[in-house]
C-alpha cells in the first residue's frame, strides 16, 4: 500500500519536469560565429567601413604627460588642450589623426597652423602624414622620440594588406548586454611593420577587444620594443549616440627606456569628447 500512495506522487514529478514548449517571447538569440577567422573577418570589414564613417571628424582633446625619473619621481609634466582631426591621406594612402594645440601648459600656442588649409591639400601632397606625425608629436616631452601615439592607430592592422601578416590568438569569449565580446591577441609577423624603430621594423603585438558579429572594436592594447625602448599604448572606445559610432574616448600610453641603471618613464592619458564633423572649407557641423 505503501509503494501505491507514493507512486502517482513519482509520476507527476516526471510530469513537473518534462520540457515545456519553447515560449515564443524567450526565444534563443541566434548563434554568432565566435571563431577566429570569422571574428577577424568581421573587423576587417568594420574597420574598412569605420574609416569611411570616421573620416573628417574632429573631438575635443585633453591630454596630460608625466616624465618619472630611476626613482619614480615626476621631473616634468605637460597639460595640453586643443582638437584632434581625423582623416584620410590619400596621397600617402593612410589615415592619420592630426593633434592641434590650443594651449600647452596655460598657454596659448602661438604659432598654430591652419590645419583645415593645410588639409585641402591632402589630395596632392604626397609625405604629408610624415610632415604631420612630426607636427604631432612637438609638445611630447622626454628622451623618448616618438611620433605614432595616436589612439586609432591600431585600426590599420585591419588593412587587408596588413591583416594577412597577423598572427591571432584568441583569449576569451565575454557578453557585455546583447553583445558578445572576443579578445584576440594578436602579433605582427609582415614586412613592413606598421611602425619602425630607429634601428628598423618593430613588430607589435597586443590584444583587440572586438564585438563578435559586427566587428566593432571595443579596445585595443598595442605594444612594441625598440631597444632599450618598450612601448604600451590602450585605447578604449565608447558609443557616441550623435554620431551613431564608437570612437575613441580615453587613450593612454606608456613608455619605458631603461639604458643601465638609468631609467626613464613616461606615461600619457588623453580624453576625448564632443565629437562633430568638419569640412575642410573651415565649417563645422
Amino acid at each position: 500500500m505503501r509503494c501505491l500512495r507514493q507512486t502517482p506522487l513519482l509520476v507527476l514529478a516526471a510530469l513537473l519536469t518534462l520540457p515545456s514548449a519553447p515560449d515564443a517571447r524567450h526565444q534563443a538569440r541566434p548563434r554568432i560565429d565566435v571563431s577566429t577567422d570569422a571574428v577577424v573577418r568581421a573587423a576587417t570589414a568594420y574597420v574598412s567601413s569605420y574609416q569611411q564613417d570616421f573620416a573628417f571628424l574632429v573631438a575635443d582633446e585633453l591630454y596630460e604627460q608625466h616624465r618619472l625619473d630611476a626613482t619614480g619621481r615626476e621631473v616634468e609634466r605637460r597639460s595640453l588642450h586643443g582638437e584632434l582631426f581625423m582623416t584620410y591621406l590619400p596621397a600617402d594612402e593612410v589615415w592619420i589623426a592630426v593633434r592641434d594645440v590650443a594651449e600647452a601648459d596655460g598657454q596659448p600656442v602661438g604659432d598654430r597652423e591652419d590645419l583645415r588649409r593645410l588639409l585641402q591639400q591632402r589630395n596632392a601632397l604626397r609625405g604629408l602624414a610624415q610632415r604631420i606625425a612630426t607636427r604631432n608629436a612637438r609638445f611630447n616631452i622626454g628622451g623618448v622620440e616618438r611620433n605614432f601615439n595616436e589612439p586609432t592607430l591600431p585600426l590599420l592592422l585591419f588593412d587587408p594588406k596588413r591583416v594577412r601578416g597577423l598572427r591571432f590568438d584568441r583569449r576569451s569569449v565575454t557578453t557585455e548586454g546583447d553583445a558578445t565580446l572576443v579578445t584576440l591577441a594578436f602579433s605582427e609577423r609582415g614586412q613592413p611593420t606598421l611602425v619602425r624603430g630607429r634601428r628598423g621594423p618593430a613588430p607589435s603585438r597586443g590584444e583587440f577587444v572586438i564585438e563578435a558579429g559586427t566587428g566593432r572594436i571595443r579596445k585595443t592594447t598595442f605594444e612594441l620594443t625598440d631597444d632599450p625602448v618598450v612601448a604600451r599604448l590602450v585605447t578604449t572606445y565608447g558609443h557616441d549616440r550623435k554620431l551613431d559610432l564608437w570612437v575613441p574616448q580615453a587613450f593612454s600610453e606608456r613608455y619605458e627606456a631603461r639604458r643601465g641603471r638609468e631609467r626613464e618613464l613616461i606615461t600619457c592619458e588623453a580624453s576625448y569628447t564632443n565629437y562633430r564633423r568638419f569640412v575642410v572649407t573651415g565649417r563645422i557641423k
